[in-house]
């Protein structure tokens, strides 16, 4: 199959996509999180994106869990391009812009990744002690709902974004906007939440990727990558250790 698909593939794909995996395919930790997902997701599909490959996602692709992700639009992938070009990391703008098409949450399986996704996020939630699998189990399914509840209101943020993207007044001001709903995202995780510890989930937003490359991405970026920029809740899988648990 090519890169880009039918809209009726990926349809029935998104339906029943739970996260969209992160990491770095040299990172042996993060093939023991991937163990760890699979175990917890036996029933549900979890997104593998295009650039990662080789035997061990061979292997995974014959699972029922682990699904190979496409490009919906190739405007998507000539967007993944620009960022590339631009001198971004590959893998993590796939994943970003792949997580906002598919309508699901980014699955942090690399430690490397955390600082890179903290530079372009809203805010964060941090927890202060050890999870168990309850506790994941809820707060994996909450951050599915706030991408999902989300959604709607971030890509109208969006287009609104590109077609302010001569007007830093109007952008800093959508930006703000985005913040603050996603501050009030965050009091979904009250259960865990605390003032200090280790980031639990990051909200990425493209927008401020986008920020700091306006040079490059002037006239490049329209209204129809609008779904491929919506906050996107990444969880910092990497708080399970090594997989073992």
């Amino acid at each position: 199959m090519d890169s880009a698909v039918s809209f009726a593939y990926y349809a029935a794909l998104v339906k029943n996509l739970r996260g969209v995996l992160l990491l770095d395919p040299r990172d042996e930790d993060a093939w023991s999180r991937v163990g760890w997902l699979r175990r917890r997701f036996r029933y549900r599909n979890l997104g593998v994106t295009p650039s990662v490959s080789g035997p061990r996602v061979e292997d995974l692709l014959e699972s029922r869990v682990f699904r190979r992700l496409y490009y919906p639009l190739r405007a998507y992938e000539e967007f993944v391009g620009l960022f590339r070009s631009a001198g971004l990391d590959g893998l993590f703008a796939e994943a970003a812009v792949l997580s906002s098409a598919y309508i699901s949450p980014l699955l942090v399986l690399s430690e490397g990744y955390l600082d890179l996704i903290r530079r372009y996020s809203l805010g964060e939630v941090r927890v202060c002690k050890k999870l168990g699998d309850r506790d994941w189990k809820l707060h994996l399914r909450i951050a599915d709902y706030s991408i999902l509840d989300s959604y709607e209101a971030m890509v109208e943020k969006s287009i609104e974004y590109v077609r302010a993207f001569s007007n830093e007044e109007a952008r800093k001001g959508i930006l703000e906007e985005r913040r603050v709903f996603m501050e009030k995202d965050s009091r979904r995780y009250w259960r865990i939440a605390c003032d200090d510890g280790e980031p639990f989930l990051l909200y990425l937003d493209p927008l401020l990727v986008l920020e700091g490359l306006l040079g490059e991405m002037r006239g490049r970026v329209t209204e129809d990558h609008a779904a491929a920029l919506a906050v996107v809740p990444a969880v910092n899988v990497c708080l399970v250790g090594d997989g073992s648990s």
